[in-house]
């Protein structure tokens, strides 16, 4: 699979991004992007500590104006580019497994798609000129842009970085609203402590006992570059994705929501719900329209549209940790007030395109037989029990399945339903 993706450029240190491209791609960052004014980042993953100064030649070499604003989460340098309007770009895989590394680049806070940076790249032509580099700090504005207006509270919040680039910064947040912050891995690893840095439940096992051995209010688990987060309740279970959308929806008066055609049906008895495309970029141009209050994805991804459009999991912490102030309720008790959620989801690997592109056209002249189709993104079906969804992922040579039943019965019936289709 190519490096450039449908919304981002990333793909394995050395074998398919390194030094010699990344330079060569930066190039054509800044040839592609509006503005030479570019804010710089990058996370703690080999490769891209290991290409970050060759980026920072191509960029300067083709007229950029560089402002390093260091190591840490995507969220500081979309944000300086968000509050500037200007361009970000960060040096990350995002959740993609240690040996991963990529260029994700930003225009007001925005993703900007590699389609032309790719036609750049290809051709060669790159722009010239002498550009400059400096650094600047945009962690503090960062970090009061996010806790304005937030009192100061007494919760114990157990945090799991998973030793990405929020290890440092989610404590340190969390101690200056007033609460107790207990880090499980308190280093950064730049192996993710042998985990594919996501925040899904297989990963929270570590955290859940900790939460529950040392009573704590609840527990986050934050990806490797810190825009997605999930939820452990104070009894140490993992809280559905889509239970905390429900939980955001209600308490912080969110009307009109934008959501992935892989969400959950069950938010559309909370909220006035559009669907789009997975992806970043999909929800993010929605927001920027101004008529939409919040978006959501399955992943664990959650963009609240009043602070700026893409998403922050360091964000969606703190708000869930004025909820619970506010409410004097533990989060257990909130997720109880919202409908179970019957869902699963599944991955199938590929070599190449070819095959990916076969077994999606065969799946889908199997799964038209059992309920009414909608081609949003991939093929999804619909029927009074429920939704099977197929799609290609965008970052990975994979095809994504994700299932709902709206009851556990019906779900066991749709669980099998799928079975029988991907064979």
């Amino acid at each position: 699979m190519e490096i450039f993706k449908e919304y981002d450029i990333r793909g394995l240190y050395p074998q398919e991004i390194n030094e010699e491209n990344a330079y060569r791609i930066s190039r054509a960052i800044i040839t592609s992007l509006k503005d030479k004014k570019i804010f710089l980042g990058y996370d703690n993953r080999k490769g891209s500590l290991a290409i970050k100064d060759f980026v920072k030649k191509g960029l300067i070499e083709s007229g950029g104006e560089v402002i390093d604003v260091g190591l840490g989460p995507i969220m500081i340098p979309v944000f300086a580019s968000f509050l500037e309007k200007t361009s970000g770009l960060c040096i990350t895989a995002s959740h993609n497994p240690a040996e991963y590394t990529g260029l994700l680049p930003y225009y007001d806070g925005i993703t900007v798609v590699p389609e032309k940076i790719k036609r750049v790249y290809n051709s060669g032509k790159f722009a010239e000129g002498i550009g400059s580099i400096k650094e600047e700090d945009y962690y503090e504005k960062y970090i009061k842009y996010i806790t304005k207006g937030i009192k100061k509270m007494k919760l114990k919040v157990g945090i799991d970085s998973m030793g990405g680039s929020t290890t440092s910064i989610a404590p340190d947040i969390f101690e200056r609203i007033g609460c107790k912050a207990e880090l499980l891995h308190k280093k950064p690893d730049s192996n993710f402590y042998g985990k594919t840095p996501e925040p899904v439940k297989t990963n929270a096992i570590e955290l859940e006992k900790m939460v529950k051995k040392k009573a704590l209010d609840f527990g986050i688990q934050l990806d490797a570059d810190g825009d997605r987060v999930a939820f452990i309740n104070e009894k140490g279970v993992f809280i559905d994705p889509m239970t905390i959308a429900m939980i955001f929806i209600k308490y912080l008066k969110l009307k009109n929501v934008v959501a992935t055609v892989s969400c959950s049906s069950h938010l559309e008895e909370f909220a006035n719900i559009t669907y789009s495309k997975v992806g970043r970029p999909n929800i993010e141009k929605i927001l920027a329209r101004g008529k939409f209050d919040f978006g959501v994805e399955t992943a664990s991804h959650y963009y609240f549209a009043r602070y700026f459009p893409f998403s922050d999991g360091l964000l969606g912490a703190v708000l869930m940790a004025n909820i619970l102030n506010k409410t004097s309720k533990k989060i257990s008790e909130l997720a109880k007030e919202f409908p179970e959620i019957y869902f699963e989801s599944k991955s199938i690997p590929f070599k190449n395109e070819t095959e990916r592109t076969e077994k999606l056209k065969k799946m889908e002249e199997k799964a038209v037989k059992y309920g009414n189709v909608q081609r949003i993104d991939g093929v999804k079906v619909i029927n009074e029990g429920g939704f099977i969804l197929f799609r290609k992922s965008n970052t990975e040579p994979l095809l994504r399945i994700y299932y709902e039943g709206k009851n556990k019965e019906s779900f066991k019936k749709i669980k099998k339903l799928v079975e029988t289709i991907i064979k």
